[in-house]
């Protein structure tokens, strides 16, 4: 799937974004929409101001907000496709 770019041929970083919201969403079905997407957003925000180098900001806010939602107890979804 191609997502659209920025001027500089980048991907919007808030498509991006929402693309990782949606993909916690699956994992954490119980967590709030909208908690989960002020997670992603201040997350990446923060790792943002404190990056030197920024071409993997998105992939490392998944897993920060996925670390954090597992410390605090949600549970995570698993996905399986065997149906046996």
């Amino acid at each position: 799937m191609t997502e659209p770019a920025t001027p500089g041929g980048l991907v919007d970083p808030e498509i991006a974004l929402q693309r990782q919201v949606e993909t916690l969403k699956q994992r954490f079905p119980e967590a709030d929409d909208a908690d989960l997407s002020a997670r992603v957003h201040e997350t990446h925000a923060r790792l943002k101001d404190e990056a030197t180098v920024d071409s993997h900001l998105v992939a490392l806010t998944e897993k920060q907000v996925t670390e954090d939602l597992r410390s605090g107890g949600e549970t995570v979804h698993i996905r399986s496709d065997d149906t046996a």
